[in-house]
């Protein structure tokens, strides 16, 4: 979570407001943040709130805070002025780092305050929302220094050199990871790549190479420094648009004047078909049913009650006989649902102020049939002798199909960490057989089983997604066979009462000893593990399993 340094003195004079230290404990609330320490003027916040960039700084706190205490409404509105200022964007980084959105801030004041707070926002944006800077990098210049038109293009390491901030002498790219600081801990994310980033103006000079460093020639921003030219690059346009709109919100609240810049794109598959112009502070719309609130929060209130705490939450909001349509801006990257906006509501209001009711019904608590389902099965394992083991969730594509030479499709993660944890796993088989993998050099036999859970596509399903909870079991030793794990399955429904029927079918993963496991209408399947799919997990031993959904 965000800890954010703050001025006392700075954080009153944006909110309008001075604090006693209850007061500032109870405003803090709204944003979710408290105070971790105090050394005179200066500030420890602890925000709580990790899915707001928004709010890391101390303009964004009081920009909140100011809505939440009625000095404002609505949405903050935010002027951008037209300028002249092109940037062309080259095809060749397609594939490296795609995007980039700019804007340019006149008229900024450069003070002790401003610098601690910028510096801040951009390492708390790029650290956190921005992933590491591999999402989103953020880079402010001093724009007197740069002639506009701005490229962004790629260049190879013996086309290019710049002197990097806080340096004396040009360096390559290659260098520059090698030798510098951010080079040593950020060069992993351009490392590799055909080209390197690069952003320079109309005179050819360098400003950065994203996402790594600043050029010494524009990257110092002093108390001298009069306007600023802010770019983000990255790989999705809403994330870094969303970064860029943070930084302009926070520069425009400290007084800087907001001029767009237009983007100008190659032909590509990836890249928009006409030009943009960033910042562009666009909207989003959400409606819901007007008896939601009631049902979610227990409070009775009326339509200007509704309206005016969540126009305290920065909201706009229109309500009539039935809906409430609420219009936010679009950094609220954390709005998924209406409940995230009647979330929001109760903020205003105050969760202190809800008063507890006396519960009305008595109940007796009990398991539910499917977790008795679960556990049973669990122990009709454990009674013929195998070891329960956990395999993680995620997982990868050539676990779970290439390896088992199957092609289809997964649910896949957006933006994984990593490609070894890229998909959700569609079958526990895999996972094992990968567990016995990693544990070769263990006594055998080796027996074990899991009761895990499974996700696959599914159009008809809630979401897209089908979530269902599965048997696997797997043995494994020299002289292993279809008997063996046979005899498993029918021990195992034995136990649970469950009506088991073979049918013959071939699966690729399998030899020619395998069958359709049928239990209650669920498909699943059971017999040996053919020579390929050994060979593929480096195993020698013969392996038979079993797997079919519970639920």
């Amino acid at each position: 979570m965000p800890t954010l340094d703050v001025s006392k003195k700075d954080f009153e004079k944006l909110v309008g407001k001075k604090f006693d230290e209850q007061g500032l404990e109870e405003v803090l609330e709204y944003v979710k943040c408290e105070i971790d320490s105090v050394d005179g003027n200066n500030l420890k916040v602890d925000c709580k709130e990790t899915n707001r960039p928004d709010l890391w700084s101390t303009e964004g706190l009081a920009r909140e805070i100011r809505a939440r205490i009625g000095k404002e409404k609505g949405i903050r509105k935010y002027v951008v002025g037209e300028s002249s200022v092109n940037v062309f964007v080259d095809s060749n980084l397609e594939k490296v780092r795609p995007f980039i959105a700019c804007a340019v801030l006149k008229g900024v004041k450069v003070d002790g305050d401003f610098v601690v707070q910028m510096v801040q926002l951009q390492e708390k944006i790029c650290e956190t929302f921005g992933r590491k800077r591999k999402e989103a990098a953020i880079g402010l210049y001093d724009f007197d220094v740069m002639k506009p038109p701005v490229y962004y293009k790629g260049f190879k390491d013996n086309e290019i050199e710049f002197v990097p901030l806080e340096w004396k002498v040009p360096m390559r790219p290659s260098e520059i990871i090698s030798q510098h600081e951010k080079g040593k801990i950020y060069g992993w994310l351009v490392q590799g790549s055909a080209v390197y980033p690069i952003v320079m103006d109309a005179n050819k000079m360098v400003a950065s190479m994203p996402p790594i460093i600043n050029s010494n020639a524009t990257g110092k921003v002093t108390e001298k420094t009069k306007n600023l030219f802010v770019e983000v690059t990255g790989f999705s346009l809403e994330t870094i648009e969303t970064a860029l709109e943070v930084m302009c919100m926070a520069l425009a609240d400290r007084g800087g004047k907001i001029y767009s810049c237009k983007i100008n794109y190659s032909k590509g598959k990836i890249y928009p078909k006409t030009f943009l112009k960033t910042p562009r502070f666009l909207t989003k719309k959400i409606s819901f049913e007007k008896a939601l609130v009631e049902k979610k929060t227990g409070l009775k209130l009326n339509d200007a009650k509704v309206k005016e705490l969540l126009e305290r939450a920065r909201y706009n909001v229109k309500i009539d006989a039935k809906k409430i349509v609420v219009e936010y801006s679009s950094c609220r990257t954390d709005i998924l649902h209406p409940v995230d906006v009647i979330e929001d509501l109760l903020i205003s209001y105050g969760f202190n102020k809800i008063v507890p009711r006396q519960i009305k019904m008595s109940v007796i608590g009990s398991q539910l049939k499917e977790i008795s389902l679960f556990d049973s099965a669990r122990d009709a394992c454990v009674g013929i002798g195998l070891q329960e083991v956990l395999t993680y969730n995620l997982t990868s594509k050539e676990i779970q199909g290439k390896n088992f030479h199957i092609d289809e499709q997964f649910v896949e993660i957006a933006n994984p960490v990593s490609l070894n944890y890229g998909i959700l796993r569609k079958r526990l088989a895999p996972q094992l057989v990968n567990f016995l993998a990693k544990n070769k050099s263990e006594l055998y036999p080796q027996r074990i089983f899991e009761v895990g859970t499974c996700l696959e596509l599914d159009k008809d399903a809630p979401n897209g997604v089908k979530q269902t909870t599965n048997l696997c079991v797997a043995l494994s030793s020299s002289k292993v066979n279809f008997t063996d794990i046979k005899s498993a399955l029918v021990s195992i429904c034995n136990y649970l009462n469950l009506k088991v029927e073979l049918r013959r079918k071939e699966f690729p993963f399998m030899g020619e000893n395998c069958a359709e496991i049928i239990v209650n209408g669920k498909k699943g399947f059971i017999g040996e593990i053919n020579k390929k799919t050994l060979e593929n997990f480096g195993i020698k031993n013969q392996v038979a399993l079993l797997e079919f959904p519970l639920n």
